[in-house]
């Protein structure tokens, strides 16, 4: 699931709307969790609704050395990340 932001530098001066993605990353491997198991694909990556939805998923798979990344749909990279212990 994915929540929508909204950005206000659309060409014609109207507001859009962009899609924030929730990805769970290995810190060391830097690929993404995907349906149990890694990708290097973020696109093909789990999404999680909130933190709190990442945060179960670690604690149901014993994720450890992870962190949440936040990613924009236009962007190319990750614009934040926080470890998830």
């Amino acid at each position: 699931m994915s929540a929508k932001l909204l950005n206000g530098n659309g060409s014609n001066g109207f507001t859009q709307l962009q899609t924030v993605k929730r990805l769970l990353r290995n810190t060391d491997s830097q690929q993404y969790f995907k349906d149990g198991d890694w990708t290097s694909n973020p696109e093909e990556a789990d999404s999680f609704s909130d933190v709190v939805e990442a945060a179960e998923i670690c604690a149901q798979h014993g994720l450890t050395g992870v962190e949440l990344a936040v990613r924009l749909d236009a962007q190319a990279c990750d614009v934040f990340c926080t470890p998830m212990r």
